[in-house]
């Protein structure tokens, strides 16, 4: 929300950064023991959730050439960030998400 409110390019900089800190420091431990399973999952729910892949929203927050690099590292590991949703396709992380009552909130 701050961030929305802010013009100042140098604020919107130094926002996206806390907001960074803040959130490795909760999710840090998490995300690194993930499997490669569990990572491609994370993957799909972040494009579900907030209807942008995973390398678009790098791209946006630190550029085009960290993007590039973040998708060859998730390219070694079996991973794609430009991998978007399909609850088609996705039916068993639908029907486990809509068990345990979440719903997209991007939709």
């Amino acid at each position: 929300r701050d961030l929305a409110l802010t013009g100042d390019k140098h604020k919107q900089k130094e926002l996206v950064k806390t907001c960074e800190t803040e959130i490795k420091t909760l999710f840090n431990k998490e995300i690194k023991n993930l499997t490669i399973s569990q990572g491609e999952v994370l993957i799909k729910l972040i494009d579900r959730e907030t209807g942008t892949t995973s390398y678009t929203m790098v791209k946006e927050l630190k550029g085009g050439f960290k993007a590039f690099m973040f998708q060859s590292v998730a390219s070694l590991f079996g991973h794609n960030l430009k991998e978007t949703y399909d609850p088609e396709e996705q039916k068993d992380i639908e029907a486990i998400l809509k068990q345990a009552g979440y719903t997209s909130t991007n939709n």
